[in-house]
């Protein structure tokens, strides 16, 4: 009988503290209107909550990862300085360009300005290859006073 018992989920009498009535009252509706027990009922809704928490805590754990993963890096607060597409690339990450002067892209195709600039922010003179969509800059660009395609 005790190999039976374990077999079928270790099951005992338990009381549980703090339940508020109207919710058990429910429960045990929903087992008489479904032809099962409370017992039943509360096994299936642990194990609910128990799968939840869990998928949750690897939802989460993977959101972070991938938060880590693309955070972008920072140039900012630089008086003037000119950047290459090779650069760009080499750095595998996309990049924030902010408080900046005067800020020059060179050698730098539209799929790269795509993939490794998130966006420009407060840069006084901004200059960019002719081949890049001006769209696509103005997209990623905000308080930047003058901007030249050459």
């Amino acid at each position: 009988m005790t190999d039976d018992k374990a077999k079928s989920g270790d099951t005992e009498n338990i009381s549980i503290k703090g339940v508020q009535k109207r919710l058990y009252e429910r429960v045990k509706g929903l087992a008489t209107d479904t032809g099962r027990t409370v017992g039943e009922l509360t096994n299936d809704a642990f194990k609910v909550l128990l799968s939840a928490a869990e998928e949750t805590k690897k939802v989460g754990e993977e959101f972070i990862h991938a938060v880590r993963d693309s955070k972008s890096t920072y140039v900012q607060d630089l008086n003037s300085i000119e950047i290459s597409g090779p650069e760009l690339v080499r750095n595998n990450k996309k990049v924030t360009f902010k408080n900046i002067k005067n800020l020059v892209f060179k050698d730098l195709n539209e799929t790269d300005f795509e993939n490794y600039v998130e966006s420009i922010v407060n840069v006084k003179s901004l200059e960019i290859p002719k081949g890049i969509s001006k769209f696509k800059v103005l997209e990623r660009s905000k308080y930047v006073d003058n901007i030249k395609f050459s």
